[in-house]
């Protein structure tokens, strides 16, 4: 008998209740999703910033290829996070994807605004009303669910002007 067989044989039925308690919920996905973009329009920076995992990647709506979560914001923070930057989205409905206990998927279309400050000292505008978006939420040592991947699209080339007075 191998050790991880007998470990499986010798643990306490609690033990399997609790991991079972603790599985990811959609709700629980859908109420993160919401806090999310609540966080992302209010500039809460900090509290933004802690719901990705430190080994998180990251595809942005216009962006060519993926990096890592802490690379993204920095770039959130200098460019969206300011006062005269700006955030808004319109959700449709959230569809998840239970994969295992402590792993699950949201996919979701919305209709996304921004107002970002660009390194250069301009300001622009972009709507992006076929807005996709799919976060990939894994459940950490502690409980806390984390975006561990993280991929935004847009269904139509987003248009982006410059703002006047910048």
């Amino acid at each position: 008998m191998t050790g991880s067989t007998l470990k499986e044989m010798t643990r306490p039925a609690s033990a399997t209740a609790t991991l079972d308690t603790n599985a990811i919920g959609e709700e629980e996905v859908r109420a993160v999703v919401q806090r999310f973009w609540k966080l992302f329009a209010t500039k809460e920076q900090g509290e933004f910033e802690k719901l990705y995992s430190p080994s998180a990647t990251v595809f942005a709506a216009d962006a060519r290829k993926s990096e890592p979560a802490s690379l993204m914001l920095v770039r959130r923070a200098r460019e969206l996070f300011g006062p005269t930057a700006a955030v808004a989205a319109k959700i449709t409905t959230i569809d998840v994807q239970l994969l295992r206990s402590d792993l699950a998927v949201a996919s979701y279309a919305c209709h996304f605004s921004v107002t970002r400050n660009l390194p250069n000292g301009k300001r622009v505008s972009s709507e992006v009303p076929y807005s996709r978006a799919t976060q990939v939420f894994q459940r950490n040592e502690r409980g806390t669910l984390r975006i561990i991947h993280e991929h935004m699209s847009s269904a139509e080339p987003v248009c982006t002007q410059e703002l006047a007075g910048t």
